[in-house]
């Protein structure tokens, strides 16, 4: 009996971190003026994973004196139709009441001021980054007779919009689409708010405006199109699942960014060969050299010739695209169940926020221009063997 005691107080005390870390984000996405509804569909995860976690949530929402709170709590009864559910939001709205809270009154219990959008939410799908920064992103949004209106697109952080579609398919033709012709082991295609892909569409075409480069016919159609559909967040996805304090400072987290490259997607993630010859060709002649030094002298020479390389490769404006990249990545990631790599890659991405130290610089970087440098290094010499063995075939 006693360890049973034990069990359930530790199980307490996990629903209650739960309950406290759920709650800093409805505060927060108040705070930022996120709309209602779209933090019923943010926080919904939490109450299909946990049901015992929605009766002490909505009790403590009432220690959130906001209309935006009663709006919320009116957009519960939408998903949460038990009866401790409806008993608890009524409770905790009579509180705010009580608080002196004010917001439109709804007619019925049953039919919340704010409806549901359970038929006009978009649906998002989004692809993992290649080395290029080019990525999948599909909007879908719901049609009459069970038919979806899909938005197809590439975008590239360093281009914009580099393809543009639009088609008409059904939920299962989207999935098997995605399924067959999109998603793999190496670049995973994961879900996600629909209003997210709408932002990332519009992030895209401003840096192509902004680059002067053309934007796929149709965009400005789709635009309008998209019009009602907003994302009120600044900051990457991932910052929801993984907030920057989680993993700020954390020492060993960013000691073991580095080991990201044996996963998909950064096991193919390389910096650009023309970019990286000149800093290669130095090495290969420090490899070379005639001089005497001894294995610490010549490390010493290597060292400062990677840092030469990481300094000149990724300066201070692709430092920052690196991080939104390590971002961006970390909620495939996380979406996919690898919470551990995920906080890796946002302790990288966080710790790129600043300059690189010389002593100690960022770990995911170092190796992704190591594995640049060699990688290049030894396809050169690859390709060297093949023409020294082509050139010793005598024709008959």
């Amino acid at each position: 009996m006693e360890k049973q005691g034990k069990g359930n107080e530790a199980d307490e005390q996990q629903l209650r971190v739960k309950m406290s870390k759920v709650l800093q984000e409805v505060e927060a996405a108040q705070a930022r003026e996120v709309r209602p509804e779209e933090i019923l569909k943010r926080i919904s995860s939490y109450f299909a994973a946990e049901p015992a976690l929605a009766i002490p949530l909505i009790d403590a929402l009432a220690g959130v004196p906001t209309p935006q709170t009663a709006f919320l709590l009116e957009e519960m009864m939408t998903i949460l139709h038990d009866k401790g559910s409806i008993k608890a939001i009524k409770r905790s709205l009579y509180r705010l009441r009580q608080k002196g809270v004010q917001w439109e009154q709804q007619s019925s219990h049953e039919k919340p001021i704010l409806r549901p959008l359970q038929t006009e939410a978009p649906q998002g799908y989004v692809g993992a980054m290649d080395s290029t920064g080019s990525r999948v992103i599909i909007i879908a949004r719901p049609r009459p007779q069970g038919r979806m209106r899909v938005y197809f697109s590439i975008v590239n952080d360093q281009e914009g919009i580099q393809r543009l579609e639009v088609t008409d398919l059904t939920k299962k033709g989207i999935k098997e689409f995605i399924g067959a012709s999109l998603s793999s082991e190496e670049f995973p295609v994961v879900e996600v708010p629909g209003g997210y892909n709408v932002h990332l569409l519009h992030e895209a075409a401003e840096l192509s405006q902004k680059l002067d480069k053309a934007i796929p016919l149709g965009y400005e159609e789709i635009k309008q199109e998209l019009r009602d559909i907003t994302w009120d967040a600044s900051l990457p996805l991932i910052y929801q699942h993984v907030p920057e304090d989680s993993v700020k400072d954390n020492a060993q987290l960013l000691k073991e960014s580095g080991e990201l490259h044996k996963i998909p997607p950064f096991s193919s993630w390389f910096l650009h060969p023309d970019e990286v010859r000149p800093y290669a060709e130095a090495i290969k002649e420090a490899e070379k050299s005639h001089l005497v030094l001894t294995p610490q002298q010549k490390d010493a020479r290597l060292s400062s010739l990677y840092q030469e390389a990481l300094e000149g490769l990724i300066p201070a404006k692709k430092r920052l695209l690196w991080k939104r990249r390590l971002e961006e990545a970390a909620y495939i990631l996380w979406k996919r169940g690898r919470e551990e790599e995920a906080s890796m890659a946002m302790s990288a991405a966080v710790d790129l926020k600043t300059s690189f130290s010389s002593l100690d610089p960022n770990p995911f970087c170092w190796n992704l221009i190591l594995k640049s440098l060699y990688g290049l290094l030894e396809t050169e010499r690859g390709e060297q063997e093949q023409k020294q063995k082509s050139s010793l075939i005598v024709s008959p």
